[in-house]
């Protein structure tokens, strides 16, 4: 599901053309940074995982949650699966959200880091995404940003003709409490109240329900009072060689934080191995 759909363009685009356009993306057989970097998807950065544990073969592991990461030192880290296998490594880095980290055991790692960590706590919530071929909202002098009364608890425009929105924590169990086959159309319905008819006529829809996806277990960072100053100086940083990346370590900007870390961790581990 890859397109130009969260970067913020004007260039005009419906989701199936963004399809085609990114269809080979990478090339294969190796890692294309470029490539990469300019690649945006609906559905967010899980997506883009996906993609990139496929385009980089036998080099990244998936569909086996993590159980335990144990740091020694450089060269001698070691990672054990849920089905029982280990894997050695020269460095770890984690990208896992808070919510699946803080049921990893991990040792080797400072107390200060570790408590750093799990003091991000992830809320129940779920991002849907209604793909048009033209932003119609702005013909009615809308900008596409709202807060919402229904299910859906806010709504903005991820570029030229997509339109996202946020289910939040206190409203995530009236959705689970929708049967599935009825969800789109009720979300769309909310999206119709705040733009007007044309809403219930999407090119396509995407629902992610990340509050109960086992390997998310929330979408936004819950912080109550004390915890962001107890994340306080460890936050976003590395213990070599167990670094960190991830959307969690920023307070909001989810995709631009997942990018900024992940970014920044790579450096950090390709300097310090």
């Amino acid at each position: 599901m890859a397109g130009a759909l969260a970067d913020g363009s004007c260039e005009r685009t419906s989701l199936l053309a963004a399809l085609r356009k990114h269809a080979a993306v990478p090339a294969t057989g190796h890692y294309e940074y470029e490539a990469w970097e300019g690649l945006r998807v609906a559905e967010g950065s899980a997506t883009v995982a996906l993609r990139m544990a496929e385009g980089l073969g036998g080099r990244i592991r998936t569909g086996s949650p993590v159980e335990a990461v144990a740091i020694r030192r450089p060269g001698h880290c070691t990672v054990r699966l849920a089905g029982g296998e280990t894997l050695t490594a020269g460095a770890v880095v984690s990208a896992l959200p808070v919510g699946p980290l803080r049921s990893v055991a991990v040792t080797g790692v400072s107390d200060e880091r570790l408590a750093s960590l799990h003091h991000q706590r992830h809320a129940l919530a779920a991002k849907f995404t209604a793909a048009y071929d033209r932003p119609f909202w702005r013909e009615r002098g809308l900008s596409g940003l709202s807060e919402c009364e229904g299910v859906l608890g806010s709504t903005w425009p991820q570029s030229e003709g997509i339109l996202s929105a946020l289910v939040p924590p206190e409203r995530y169990g009236v959705l689970l409490g929708t049967p599935a086959p009825l969800r789109p159309t009720e979300l769309l319905a909310d999206i119709a109240r705040l733009y007007g008819d044309e809403a219930h006529r999407p090119l396509a829809t995407y629902l992610r329900l990340w509050g109960t996806d086992p390997w998310t277990q929330g979408y936004v960072t819950q912080w109550t009072p004390g915890d962001v100053m107890a994340v306080g100086p460890r936050h976003g940083t590395h213990e070599p060689p167990f670094y960190v990346c991830g959307s969690d370590q920023w307070v909001a900007g989810y995709m631009e934080g997942a990018v900024r870390t992940g970014r920044a961790a790579a450096e950090e581990a390709l300097r310090n191995g």
